[in-house]
Order: C-alpha cells, then sequence, then structure tokens
C-alpha cells in the first residue's frame, strides 16, 4: 500500500476530539484531533480516487440530515432524477477515496436502542439491514437503481450487545437481539471495498 508521508493513508471521519490512533483526524470543526478540516457533506473530497487505504467513522451518519443533494452540490427536500440520498453520497464519496479492498468501519447506534434517541442531533435511525443498501448485488436483485448509488461494499454486520447478552445460548441471543429493546447498544459495520 501506498504510504502517506511515511504511513498508509488512513481517516477517520468526523473524528470530532478523539481521533483513531494510527489514523489522521478529519472534521469540519478544528480541534486537536483534526488533521484534515473537510465538511464531509459536500463532495468532492479533496483525496483523489483509490488514494484511501482504510476509513474509519465513529457516531457520524446517524447525524446525516435526511435530505437530497443534487449532482451539483444543491441540497434537496424533493428530489429529481439524478439526484440522490445525502447518506448514499456520503458511502459513494467513501467508496471513490479507498483503493480496492479499502476497508471502512463504521459505528453508529442502533435504532432499537435509547443511544439512538437520546441525542437531539442524530437525524437518521439505523438498522443493521441499512448497510445491505450499499452493496450493488443487493440494490440490483431489490431493482433499486433509481436510488442512484454506486458504491459496491462486501459486508460484515456485528451488533454490539451487553456482555450479559453474549453469555446465552446463541439461538436465544439472535431472539433478544430481533425483538428487545436496548440489547443491541451499537452496530459495527465492516465494508470492503469490492
Amino acid at each position: 500500500m501506498t504510504p502517506y508521508n511515511g504511513q498508509e493513508l488512513k481517516l477517520d471521519l468526523a473524528c470530532g476530539d478523539s481521533k483513531m490512533e494510527g489514523f489522521f483526524g478529519v472534521d469540519f470543526v478544528k480541534t486537536d484531533s483534526t488533521d484534515f478540516e473537510c465538511n464531509l457533506l459536500k463532495f468532492p473530497w479533496p483525496w483523489a480516487d483509490n488514494s484511501v487505504d482504510e476509513l474509519h467513522s465513529s457516531h457520524f451518519i446517524e447525524h446525516i440530515p435526511m435530505c437530497y443533494v443534487s449532482p451539483t452540490g444543491e441540497y434537496k427536500t424533493v428530489p429529481d432524477a439524478p439526484d440522490k440520498d445525502l447518506l448514499f453520497a456520503f458511502f459513494d464519496e467513501c467508496y471513490r477515496i479507498l483503493k480496492p479492498g479499502g476497508v471502512l468501519t463504521i459505528f453508529c447506534p442502533c435504532a432499537r436502542s435509547n443511544r439512538a434517541f437520546q441525542d437531539v442531533t442524530h437525524r437518521r435511525f439505523i438498522v443493521g439491514e441499512t448497510f445491505l443498501y450499499m452493496n450493488k448485488e443487493w440494490r440490483d436483485l431489490n431493482k433499486l437503481s433509481h436510488y442512484n448509488a454506486v458504491c459496491d461494499f462486501g459486508l460484515q454486520i456485528d451488533p454490539l450487545i451487553p456482555m450479559e447478552i453474549g453469555l446465552l445460548h446463541p439461538e436465544a441471543q439472535q431472539r433478544r437481539v430481533n425483538e428487545n429493546w436496548n440489547t443491541v447498544y451499537d452496530w459495527k459495520a465492516t465494508l470492503i471495498k469490492k
């Protein structure tokens, strides 16, 4: 992999004050952790196609506003044909800058937890199945080409659960994860660029 000033180019998107060790911090607010100031909701980002080795983003996607963005960068509440949902625009941009085989790791609160609703700045509520939309084959099977997404990630989606739930039989764990509130606190999604 190509080093960036002697190291791999690994970006922690929307790092805030707690940049991931070994990553360059990216945020639109300058903090001690910010190496690159960038508004992640304005496209394109300042990195070239296929130039980034790894991306990390913790507790950001739930803050992405529920709106559409046009190819010219205009935000809209009602889309026209070439527009796409801002969440897809974010994932498409991650896909664009990642090298083939590059990994994007996302952490976000589960929609069935208090954590998803406690922060008044959360705009989206994510279930594990949300990440399926970032896989082209899945979108094609479900005839979703009108979403205008281009990203094509391989996926691994893991629930982050309380320790005591992890001690249960796998069948009981799965039942709780699917049926109970506050069983899955967060999702860890590992997306690999195809």
